[in-house]
Parts: C-alpha cells; structure tokens; sequence
C-alpha cells in the first residue's frame, strides 16, 4: 500500500487517482479499484507495436512519449475530411494490429500543441479536430492547465494576474505573456494558441 500508481485509467481518474496516488489513497478513493502490477517489458513491446501499425497508415514524425506520437500531415491530407479518414483508420489500425480493448485519443490541428490539446478534450477514445479559423475561440471555455506545459505552479503564477482560462489568456498580449512567464515561453504560448508551429 505505500507503493504508488504509475497509470491510472480514464475511470480511477474520476476517483481522483492519478501517477504518484499512493496505492493505499488510490483503495480508498476508488474501492474495488483493480490494481495491475507494472510490466515494463510488455509495455515497450506494445508501444513499439503501436509506432509500427501507425506508421503504415500516417509517417510518425516523432515519438513524444511510450504512449503518444506525433504525425505531421501534409498537402491534401490537410484536408479535414481526408485527416479525419486518416485518424479513423488508425484507430481501425490499431485495434486490428495491437488490441481490440486499445483505446486511442486523436487530436488534429494546425500545430503539434494544438492537436495534443485537442486529443486531450475528448478522452478516453475520442477524435476531435481544431481548425486554425476557429483558433483560440475554440478553446476559450478551457481551465489554463488543461494546457500541455502548464503545471501546478504556472497555474498559481497565472492566477495572481488573474488568468484561469485560454480566454483570459489570449486576452493578454505577446508581451504580457513573456512578463508573465519571465522569457520567451509567454510569447511561444500566444502563438501556439493561434495555431502557429513554432519551435522550443
């Protein structure tokens, strides 16, 4: 019991499980919780499984975590409904390919951050696209740490200037931001939110 949850689905999620929930906390905030001992080996296997199924559908560019990917689309493969028949078949992919219970987020958008957000709107098995037109109104109704990279501490820091939304947010201007942030990552955050690819 004084081990600690290194995953937690979707559903102990709700319970208010998370990485780092001790396992006896992670007992008493979901009873009948079903504890699942860690098998790393058989992890890597199957997100080597997973890189390889996605890959004969759409190039991954790049591998961000054991369990999220990157693919970059290009030419007419931008085209919303071609990019929505591309994701829907690497789900079909990798339910065929890796695991008929494998559940799989999908986010599509002008930028990497953007499409990482939009996988993250709709979990566990979701697939939501973010045109760069509807960018940032689309996630205007979003808490500022639903955004990738914006942790505990940011999120108090972003509170004190009396920014707990993206609207807040996209309220301020590049220069603001960069104050806030104290460098350069204040006035990344304000182009990504527009949908702009930019580095760092």
């Amino acid at each position: 019991d004084t081990t600690v949850c290194i995953a937690a689905s979707v559903e102990a999620k709700t319970f208010g499980v998370k990485t780092g929930t001790k396992v006896g906390d992670a007992k008493k905030l979901c009873p009948g919780i079903e504890l699942v001992l860690a098998r790393h080996a058989l992890y890597i296997d199957f997100h080597h499984r997973a890189v390889a199924a996605v890959d004969t559908v759409v190039p991954v560019r790049e591998v961000l975590s054991i369990d999220e990917m990157d693919c970059e689309l290009t030419g007419r493969w931008r085209e919303p409904e071609r990019a929505l028949g591309l994701a829907r078949k690497v789900k079909e992919v990798l339910r065929a390919s890796v695991g008929e219970c494998l559940r799989t987020s999908i986010g599509i958008g002008p930028n990497t951050f953007i499409a990482k957000t939009a996988s993250d709107m709709m979990k566990p098995d979701g697939l939501v696209l973010i045109g760069k037109d509807e960018l940032p109104q689309r996630l205007f109704h979003l808490g500022v740490r639903e955004l990738s990279g914006i942790g505990k501490q940011m999120e108090k820091r972003l509170a004190r200037h009396g920014i707990r939304t993206v609207e807040d947010l996209c309220r301020r201007t590049p220069e603001e931001l960069r104050a806030i942030w104290g460098g350069v990552g204040g006035e990344l955050m304000h182009r990504r939110l527009r949908g702009e690819e930019v580095a760092g």
